[in-house]
């Protein structure tokens, strides 16, 4: 039975915002890398796309284009989508220019 995704109350209570970027990722689970479509991104987490579901509590690192790998958490998944968050928030600069693509 797949995990639910947040809440409206939760997503209110959300520590950043999330902000829509469509840019692929890589992920690494075990000794398995590979490719996802992130679909929305924040200073503390992002949502993605792959090609194979997660388990919630599941230890991922995640490769955002231009920047070294970062440690997270998978916190719910449904089907084939999964959110994540960082062991270590971005920092909101490096945020920012993930968004606006200047971190490719």
């Amino acid at each position: 039975m797949p995990a639910q995704q947040p809440t409206p109350d939760a997503l209110t209570q959300r520590r950043s915002e999330r902000r829509h970027i469509a840019v692929q990722v890589q992920y690494k689970r075990k000794l398995v890398r590979l490719v996802a479509k992130t679909l929305d991104l924040s200073v503390h987490g992002l949502r993605f796309s792959g090609m194979e579901r997660l388990r919630e509590g599941e230890v991922v690192w995640i490769t955002l284009p231009g920047l070294e790998p970062r440690h997270a958490t998978v916190v719910w998944s449904d089907q084939f989508e999964a959110g994540c968050a960082f062991v270590e928030p971005l920092h909101p600069a490096v945020f920012e220019a993930v968004i606006s693509g200047h971190i490719q």
